[in-house]
């Protein structure tokens, strides 16, 4: 499923070398050591270790890891949608997840440790572990949207580290370049998967009457939460062929950055009603039934999201608003209904 849409416009490790190089410094892999305090450190591993083996790396498409994203049962971070490149997906047997993004010509499970990578570890207490960590290396610290932290690792600059409140999973930011990695992170483009790509250029103002005509266009639904005198309608396709519609109070700039807005995404999905119905039951979440024999579930992780699905159509709604809750009762009010 597709994770909290954060800005419609509004989805590593450190000398990360492939599934299969004989020695590895594992994602720049951090555990924790809660003693007297927290500390936080990188451990340079063989690859032969169980703990640390990957499945092999593997191409996967958008939908695909928005699959992932879902069966996994909590967020997993990327850079955003990218269309020239190939992303790779792997994941260790202790949980550890990696999206790389390849470039044209390149093969999934390449050893070179070239390329941008985003991993995702589980890690108990990662707010706190962060900054105590960032504090021992008096590292500056990066304020995030949603009230993250990151910092740059001294040691390895090429490697930026994010952590949420509340949420234990660290976020590695790695690539060749240190100042791409650090700017990656200070643009907000680090995200969970699902959340739409920060590209403000592919976003505009709509009408209703351009909504609908793109809709006519689709010769499928667009989905949005009604008509709303208050708000202008922001509009963004992907190239994958989400549609997202984000409802920007006046004087907002469309293409901000700022996760403060409701946000109705549209996503080509095949098999989605069956797919939603086997995600609520494998996260024991329970479905909400809608009119015209819609089911929806709220994610539990994120209740800022409750997504929907309908029978025979290969279309999955997720319905975003920053508000816990909200969301929930707008599906349930039966006002996310297709643009007409």
């Amino acid at each position: 499923m597709k994770g909290a849409p954060q800005a419609a416009a509004r989805g590593v490790k450190t000398r990360w070398a492939g599934a299969r190089r004989t020695s590895i410094l594992v994602g720049g892999a951090i555990l924790v050591a809660v003693v007297i305090g927290l500390v936080l450190w990188l451990v340079l591993r063989g690859g032969g270790g169980n703990s640390t083996q990957r499945a092999p790396a593997t191409a996967a498409s958008i939908t695909r890891l928005n699959r992932f994203a879902t069966s996994i049962g909590h967020p997993i971070y990327w850079a955003g949608s990218q269309p020239s490149f190939t992303y790779e997906l792997s994941q260790t047997k202790d949980g550890r997840v990696y999206i790389r993004y390849l470039p044209p010509g390149v093969r999934p499970g390449t050893s070179k440790p070239d390329y941008l990578t985003v991993g995702t570890y589980p890690q108990p207490h990662a707010f706190a572990t962060l900054r105590a960590t960032a504090k021992k290396q008096r590292a500056q610290m990066i304020h995030l949207a949603g009230g993250g932290l990151a910092f740059q690792y001294k040691g390895r600059p090429t490697s930026v580290y994010l952590a949420y409140p509340g949420s234990n999973y660290q976020i590695e930011v790695f690539d060749p370049s240190p100042a791409q990695a650090l700017r990656l992170v200070r643009s907000g483009q680090v995200q969970p998967v699902g959340a739409p790509p920060r590209t403000p250029a592919g976003s505009a103002a709509a009408t209703v009457k351009q909504l609908t005509a793109l809709a006519i266009a689709f010769g499928h639904p667009i989905y949005w939460a009604g008509a709303d005198p208050a708000a202008r309608y922001e509009l963004t396709k992907t190239n994958d062929g989400s549609v997202y519609i984000r409802y920007l109070p006046h004087g907002v700039p469309v293409g901000s950055s700022l996760p403060d807005y409701l946000t109705i995404g549209t996503y080509p999905q095949k098999r989605a009603f069956e797919l939603l119905k086997l995600t609520a039951k494998k996260n024991h979440v329970p479905t909400i039934k809608l009119a015209a024999g819609g089911l929806a579930f709220a994610d539990t992780k994120h209740p800022t999201s409750v997504y929907i699905a309908y029978p025979n159509v290969e279309l999955q709604i997720e319905v975003y608003d920053p508000a816990a809750g909200l969301a929930q009762r707008l599906v349930t009010s039966g006002q996310i209904t297709p643009v007409r």
